[in-house]
């Protein structure tokens, strides 16, 4: 009995809060929010679901810190990344190159998104976090276009057809590379820059 209780120790160590939450993003990517289950998620990381509740007070915190990861790492750090640049046309240039990059932590970036979207179709919560992350990305573009010498409205509708423009190359991604061509996206990004 008690190497058991030593197992379980040594087990709720080594596996991290950020082991759990990535491995709970890739089964979001890949099946959705419904695939995002405790149980299933330790039978892939090989561990029981005490490891979890180490980490997580319930489902309902891993949902959420779901979405704060993907806010930060596939939001914020992409803007972060940038911020050195000296001129709004470098920094718009490196973050479309960032957004094109296809696996973040392992986890195929365009799925995550569509599985983000696809959630927030059901969950009132997630759709109201999903347009403040759509309203910074945004506001984000918009504000490095003005910066870059292009006029308000004209910033602003560039802004929004660069946003839609990646999601619909993300979404492509999943049934047609052919047509998700990472080339004709940056080719866009140069001539909203003119």
């Amino acid at each position: 009995m008690a190497e058991k209780g030593v197992e379980a120790k040594s087990e709720i160590k080594d596996l991290t809060r950020e082991d759990w939450l990535m491995a709970a993003v890739a089964a979001l990517a890949e099946g959705g929010v419904e695939a995002v289950k405790v149980e299933r998620l330790a039978k892939s990381l090989g561990v029981s679901k005490g490891s979890f509740y180490w980490h997580f007070k319930d489902r309902p915190q891993l949902l959420a810190a779901i979405l704060d990861v993907w806010d930060a790492d596939f939001t914020q750090q992409l803007i972060d990344n940038a911020a050195g640049l000296a001129t709004p046309k470098q920094r718009l240039r490196h973050l479309a190159q960032d957004a094109l990059v296809k696996t973040v932590y392992g986890i195929d970036s365009a799925r995550a998104e569509a599985a983000i979207q696809s959630w927030a179709a059901t969950d009132a919560h997630v759709a109201e976090r999903l347009r403040a992350v759509d309203a910074a990305r945004l506001a984000y573009l918009e504000k490095e276009l003005a910066a870059a010498g292009l006029a308000s409205e004209t910033a602003r509708a560039r802004a929004k057809m660069l946003y839609l423009a990646l999601l619909g190359l993300y979404s492509a991604r999943g049934y047609n590379p052919d047509l998700a061509d990472d080339g004709a996206y940056l080719a866009l990004v140069e001539l909203v820059l003119e």
